[in-house]
């Protein structure tokens, strides 16, 4: 699968290493950089390089992404205002996407999104890596183990 991260700093450097630690296992291909801000592009160039061998291509318009043929999945950690657009857009395009949170700002974006994923038979993941941290996991084990009596 050939992936790009649009929005590279932050917490697309965590999309960034994430991809890159599939190459081998997933056979995940991390192709594209994309980020309004090209200041980000060495460093995180640099990261894609020294941990999989390959020069990802960087461009600062995710219309860019959108357009290549090659790439089959999109990551979105770019300003929240960007996630249900750049969604759609993607969807339109034939991507898959993984689009960090908060997806929308309010239902009729989210129906959209959903919409578009119908439409063009993609797949769309919002994510919500809270319920991933072990402390978080700690705590919610916690809560059903009776730690504070009967939650309602």
């Amino acid at each position: 699968m050939t992936v790009a991260v649009v929005g590279i700093g932050g917490q697309g450097g965590t999309h960034i290493n994430s991809f890159c630690g599939m190459k081998e296992s997933k056979n995940v291909r991390l192709k594209t950089l994309c980020d309004a801000d090209e200041k980000f592009f060495p460093a995180k160039v640099k990261i894609v390089e020294s941990r999989t061998g390959e020069t990802p291509t960087t461009v600062w318009d995710m219309r860019r992404v959108l357009e290549d043929k090659e790439i089959d999945a999109v990551s979105f950690a770019v300003p929240n205002f960007w996630h249900a657009l750049g969604t759609i857009w993607a969807c339109q395009a034939g991507k898959h996407v993984y689009v960090e949170k908060p997806a929308t700002y309010g239902i009729f974006e989210g129906r959209k999104m959903v919409e578009a994923a119908r439409k063009y038979n993609v797949r769309v993941q919002t994510g919500l890596q809270n319920r991933s941290i072990p402390t978080v996991m700690d705590a919610i084990k916690f809560l059903h183990d009776g730690g504070i009596g009967e939650v309602f």
